[in-house]
């Protein structure tokens, strides 16, 4: 296989940082012994380097996030819980005489059903709001 230049493109990240390893080093050095335009390019990155960002992180910032991971978590479950209640409780049913009969629609009047229904929406969409929430932690 031919060593292309972008391939060392590839690697000089690694190899610039010190973190690649002894084969892959000496992959680079002979590739920027026989192209000396990227060797010159390579040198200048070395006498300039990128100075460091500064990490303004809080001491507590892995528990704050852990505790806010843990409470949306939490609220993921409550909200779903809710969600599927309020939203089977129209569809309650009973035998009655060899009839079935809708418990809840026959006995609501017909704002609280509405209103029903209404907080079953609220806790599906908290639901999927927190739920997206919740994807940026990977869970």
């Amino acid at each position: 296989m031919k060593v292309t230049q972008n391939v060392i493109h590839d690697l000089l990240p690694a190899y610039l940082a010190g973190e690649a390893s002894a084969d892959t080093a000496a992959l680079v050095e002979e590739f920027l012994r026989l192209d000396p335009d990227l060797a010159r390019t390579v040198e200048s990155l070395r006498a300039n380097p990128l100075p460091d960002l500064p990490v303004a992180l809080k001491p507590t910032q892995e528990k704050e996030t852990l505790n806010m991971t843990k409470q949306l978590l939490w609220w993921r479950g409550v909200l779903m819980g809710l969600a599927i209640f309020l939203t089977m409780l129209p569809l309650s049913f009973g035998f009655h005489n060899g009839r079935i009969t809708w418990k809840f629609l026959d006995s609501t009047p017909p704002l609280g059903a509405a209103l029903v229904c209404l907080a079953a929406l609220t806790c599906w969409a908290g639901f999927l709001y927190v739920r997206r929430r919740l994807q940026a932690t990977g869970l």
